[in-house]
């Protein structure tokens, strides 16, 4: 009789969506990665720190954004374990930030010599549609600073991401910087309410996305110039400002190019609005580009579109594009979040950060072809006769003891099978232990790669001949 439940038995394999399983070519490529990025951030002083993967969902309520709040995965203590009434909602962390700042805030780091700068590297989780090099769950890495509001920091923090683009060689690439300082007074200046600048900002910010995605073409056929401004247009239309608000907004979509060029269109802008001129006058932007052209960096642009999708951010806010990614083409972004420490419950501390997509890293350098090769798994594999396993453990040892990786054949294959089996794996050096070789402590070392063979050689001269290989 056929059993009717094995179909509700059956377990669901298949991988959720947005979730990715590694390779171990991939995991190593992502080792690799993770060291360059550990190895930068340490040479600059920061420390590295670990939160938890989940917090308390009202840490992201506060200020996170309405777009990130409606992607947050949340869930509740398991039925048995739940409160009964006014149950604890915990989220898994969309970013970093505000996870920190708990930390800042709830522990003795906030009466630390400043400034603070730390570093981390870890998952994060969001409701997004999965595409190439955006995912479900997703690596960020990245650093903040906590304690100084001088141009300094923020000068360092855009040096430390671009010197993040030198290590790996990523090409074609642009950073766009931004004050949200001039918006932010404008909008004050004609007593638009918080909650409308809100919305305001994240209307400008989303359609400066298209406007830039397409000028590098990474947008549908049915999506053009006129089609994004009718967008706009009918969004800011829903926030009741006046047209003659809306029209002055729109044309910060257009203002990019150099700090010089971009200030002069400010003004001319905004001319009739005198706290906004001192907002000009006083900016960032003005300030950090000696800094950025000391160092050397003159692939940046101001870009007075960009506000960031997180309601955090108060003064420079920057992004840095690989227009070769398409629409995921945000490789970094950051920017300072001067009032969150207080805002949350903190002292007034400035801070300031970014976070890079890891795997956005990984998807640039595969498209410029820029990938490192990957070492095998081992550089030798011994190879034993059944009565002679013991040795072949015994001369693994020593070999690992000399720094070389070093595997044993578990499966007590023949040559033959053996030298398959490795030239398969690429593994450079194949030992083959026979009663021979026990009795005379002399060995063969096959070199895959030259395939040449080295007879009658003693311990020693195997480690020595494996170790300049590998130099």
């Amino acid at each position: 009789m056929e059993n009717n439940n094995s179909s509700k038995d059956k377990i669901n394999l298949q991988r959720p969506s947005g979730t990715v399983d590694y390779l171990p070519e991939e995991m190593a490529l992502r080792r690799w990665v993770e060291s360059k990025l550990v190895e930068l951030f340490e040479k600059y002083g920061y420390q590295q720190i670990e939160l938890p993967m989940y917090e308390f969902f009202d840490i992201y309520k506060k200020r996170s954004g309405e777009k990130i709040i409606n992607d947050i995965f949340t869930f509740y203590d398991p039925p048995k374990h739940r409160a009964e009434e006014n149950p604890p909602l915990y989220a898994l962390r969309p970013e970093f930030t505000a996870s920190l700042v708990r930390f800042f805030i709830t522990s003795e780091l906030m009466y630390r010599p400043k400034p603070q700068k730390y570093y981390y590297i870890g998952p994060c989780f969001r409701y997004d549609e999965p595409a190439p090099g955006r995912f479900r769950q997703f690596t960020q890495a990245g650093i903040e600073i906590f304690g100084s509001d001088k141009v300094g920091a923020d000068a360092e923090m855009l040096l430390v991401a671009m010197d993040i683009m030198r290590t790996f060689k990523i090409e074609d690439y642009i950073l766009r910087i931004n004050d949200l300082t001039v918006l932010r007074t404008f909008l004050n200046e004609r007593e638009v309410s918080h909650s409308t600048q809100k919305n305001i900002f994240g209307i400008i910010d989303r359609i400066t996305s298209l406007l830039r995605k397409l000028e590098i073409g990474a947008l549908e056929e049915e999506q053009n110039r006129d089609t994004i401004l009718e967008d706009y247009r009918g969004s800011i239309a829903e926030e009741n400002i006046s047209a003659e608000l809306s029209q002055r907004l729109e044309l910060l979509l257009d203002m990019v190019g150099p700090a010089d060029k971009v200030i002069n269109q400010l003004n001319n802008a905004f001319s009739d609005y005198p706290n906004t001129l001192k907002a000009i006058e006083d900016s960032k932007i003005s300030h950090i580009t000696p800094f950025l052209q000391a160092a050397g960096i003159e692939n940046f642009v101001v870009d007075c579109g960009i506000a960031r999708g997180l309601d955090y951010y108060t003064n420079l806010v920057f992004e840095i594009d690989v227009p070769i990614l398409g629409k995921q083409k945000q490789i970094c972004g950051g920017g300072r979040y001067n009032e969150m420490i207080r805002v949350f419950g903190g002292e007034d501390t400035p801070a300031l950060g970014f976070s890079f997509g890891f795997d956005r890293i990984l998807l640039a350098l595969e498209k410029q072809n820029k990938l490192p090769s990957i070492k095998p798994r081992s550089q030798v594999f011994i190879g034993t006769k059944l009565e002679t396993q013991t040795f072949g453990i015994q001369i693994a040892q020593k070999l690992r003891e000399n720094g070389i990786s070093t595997e044993v054949d578990l499966m007590s294959r023949s040559f033959r099978a053996a030298s398959k089996f490795v030239n398969r794996l690429e593994i450079p050096f194949m030992i083959f232990l026979g009663p021979r070789e026990l009795e005379t402590q002399k060995f063969t070392l096959k070199n895959f790669i030259t395939e040449k063979q080295e007879r009658e050689l003693n311990l020693e001269e195997v480690i020595q001949i494996i170790k300049k290989s590998a130099k």
